[in-house]
């Protein structure tokens, strides 16, 4: 599955939600958002084994949030 994103020139990238399709910014840095964000291992594995780039904040809260309840259900 190709993902589609665009680098600009402060390092970081435009990048279209694979699971909602949202585009966001991510900064490919220790400063970005998702770098605040504690994120179980379970979510994880669930996104490295389906996805080949980032999730927007909403898709990662929505995982995470699902992982305390019950595991991962997408």
């Amino acid at each position: 599955m190709t993902h589609t994103h665009e680098e600009n020139r402060s390092g970081g990238k435009s990048v279209v939600c694979p699971m909602c399709g949202q585009v966001f910014f991510c900064s490919l840095s220790e400063d970005c958002w998702c770098a605040k964000k504690i994120v179980p291992q379970e979510v994880r594995d669930f996104l490295a084994g389906r996805y080949e780039t980032c999730v927007c904040s909403g898709c990662l809260d929505r995982l995470i949030a699902d992982a305390a309840v019950s595991g991962v259900q997408r």
